[in-house]
C-alpha cells in the first residue's frame, strides 16, 4: 500500500539543482510504502521524497519531479561559485550531449539569473596571489584534450567554465564546438567585457590551444 503526503514550503523558495535541471522547490511529495514480509508477517515502512517544483517562466507551479529523489538534489546558494556552475553545465552535457538548445550553457545561465541566482565572478589577483576587489577580465581555463577510438574529447577544470566534449569526429569539429561554447559564455555575460583562453600541458594538442588562443572572440 502507498500513502502520499504533501508538505508545502514557505517563500522564499530554495532553488534546486536536480542533476542539471533547475527549478524552485515549492513543496515535497512524500510517498509512504508499506510492505509485509510474507514469512514473518512483519510490517515495514519505506518513505520516498520527491521535489515539487516551479520551473518559472510560463510553466505551471507544483510539478512533481518524479525522476529524482529529494536527497539527490542540491540546494543552490547565491552567488553561485564557478565550480558549481561548471558542475551544473557538466551534468547537462552528460545528460543531453549538448543537443537540446534549452540545455546549452547560455540558457542554463539565463535560467539561474531568472531564478534569482547570481554568479560569483572571479577576481583579479595581485603580485602576491591575493584576490583584489577588481573583477577578472581574462579567464584562463585549464583543459585536457585527446583522441580515442570513439572520437575527440575535451575536459576542462572545474575551477572555471565548462568546455567538456566527447565523441567529436575530428579535431576541427572539436575546435568548432569549443568556440561555440565560448561564444555562449560571452553572450550569457554580455554586460561584461572579458576574454576566455585555454591552458594545456599536453604537447600533442598545443596546436589546438594555440588556434583557440590566437583569437579568443573568433
Amino acid at each position: 500500500m502507498i500513502q502520499t503526503h504533501l508538505m508545502k514550503l514557505d517563500q522564499p523558495y530554495p532553488v534546486l539543482n536536480m542533476k542539471g535541471v533547475l527549478a524552485r522547490h515549492v513543496a515535497t511529495l512524500i510517498e509512504i510504502h508499506t510492505t509485509v514480509d510474507p514469512k514473518t508477517g512483519e510490517e515495514t515502512i519505506k518513505t520516498i521524497s520527491h521535489p515539487v517544483v516551479d520551473y518559472g517562466e510560463n510553466n505551471y507551479a507544483g510539478v512533481v519531479y518524479e525522476k529524482i529523489e529529494l536527497e539527490d538534489c542540491e540546494i543552490l546558494t547565491s552567488p553561485l561559485r564557478m565550480p558549481d556552475l561548471h558542475s551544473i553545465i557538466h551534468s547537462n552535457l552528460s545528460m543531453f550531449n549538448h543537443k537540446l538548445i534549452n540545455e546549452r550553457p547560455e540558457f542554463i545561465i539565463w535560467r539561474l539569473h531568472h531564478l534569482g541566482i547570481t554568479i560569483d565572478w572571479p577576481k583579479k589577483t595581485d603580485a602576491d596571489g591575493f584576490e583584489t576587489d577588481e573583477d577578472e577580465d581574462h579567464i584562463v581555463v585549464p583543459i585536457s584534450m585527446g583522441k580515442v577510438e570513439s572520437g575527440w574529447w575535451a575536459e576542462s577544470s572545474m575551477l572555471s567554465f565548462c568546455f567538456d566534449a566527447k565523441e567529436m569526429e575530428s579535431d576541427k569539429a572539436l575546435l568548432k564546438y569549443i568556440r561555440q561554447m565560448r561564444g555562449e559564455y560571452y553572450h550569457a555575460f554580455k554586460d561584461r567585457t572579458f576574454d576566455i583562453t585555454f591552458h594545456c600541458n599536453q604537447p600533442e594538442v598545443q596546436y589546438l590551444i594555440e588556434e583557440l588562443n590566437r583569437n579568443p572572440h573568433l
